[in-house]
């Protein structure tokens, strides 16, 4: 294997085309799903897969083209990637499910659960992306003036960079997570890799769901790291804090809760995953 994973891995086909690489660890009533963000894995998931398995099952996927699942002539987006998780959703007869996402995991998770209700019972959101708010015209600058394809992770310096500042202060995990995604970008060509990310920048800021948050009609948990770097966007939105972003987002949620956690960033379940452990078992 390419990459060694904490978890034994299987695959399973989804559509003629798409295979997705997941690991299923624990046993319980209940089901957690974690979904993980922008040019990800399902190892960052191991801190809670590790510990949660113990009273509940515990599924962690690769998204089609990221992680061990392979690459493909797909319409990578937000839709594409929830329509991924309902249909395997259903191939494996899951139930009892409450979707765990992290940063853009979490914008997918949303339309998932939008799409889906009967599929869901519950929706964790960690650091999510989806809940700041950009207009038309922000948006428009943000893609003319970015070069997109080379913004986040398309070169090995540019990961070094973005998992670094991912944590609030420098951890332990960050050089083998570097070293995994160094060795899964170069295995999925860097090419398909530039072109996948910069899509799913663009669906990110194209695909809002901000406007239906008021429709969502399951019990939401919104964590993140109150030194997040990423949310929100310090360019755009200066004025804006963690903690305005996500209170924002869960006054348009009839049933939510949010947990701001101190000296933490965009990775605050790996940062503080106790702390998040804890929230996410009590919440379940």
């Amino acid at each position: 294997m390419l990459v060694k994973y904490p978890y034994s891995v299987k695959f399973s086909e989804i559509h003629p085309n798409i295979k997705v690489a997941w690991c299923d660890e624990g046993n319980g009533p209940k089901t957690l799903l974690f979904i993980h963000g922008l040019a990800g894995y399902l190892p960052l998931w191991k801190s809670q897969i590790g510990h949660l398995k113990e009273t509940h099952r515990c599924i962690g996927l690769d998204l089609p083209g990221n992680g061990l699942s392979p690459s493909g002539d797909f319409p990578y987006s937000m839709f594409f990637y929830a329509e991924v998780i309902a249909r395997f959703i259903e191939k494996e007869n899951l139930e009892n499910v409450t979707i765990c996402g992290h940063s853009m995991g979490g914008h997918i998770s949303i339309i998932l659960s939008l799409r889906y209700p009967q599929f869901i019972d519950k929706l964790i959101l960690i650091a999510p992306s989806g809940l700041e708010v950009f207009s038309s015209h922000e948006v428009m600058g943000m893609q003319h003036f970015i070069d997109i394809g080379q913004y986040f992770y398309s070169n090995s310096s540019q990961v070094d960079t973005t998992i670094k500042q991912s944590f609030y202060r420098e951890n332990a995990e960050a050089a083998s997570i570097i070293s995994d995604l160094k060795k899964l970008m170069k295995s999925h060509s860097l090419q398909k890799w530039n072109s996948m990310i910069s899509v799913l920048i663009k669906a990110m800021l194209n695909e809002p769901v901000h406007s239906f948050l008021n429709t969502l009609n399951i019990p939401v948990l919104i964590i993140f790291g109150e030194k997040d770097e990423f949310i929100p966007n310090k360019l755009i939105h200066p004025l804006e804090t963690v903690k305005s972003i996500a209170e924002n987002g869960s006054r348009n949620i009839k049933d939510s809760q949010v947990h701001l956690i101190r000296n933490a960033g965009h990775f605050v379940h790996i940062e503080k995953s106790e702390e998040v452990n804890l929230l996410i078992n009590q919440f379940v």
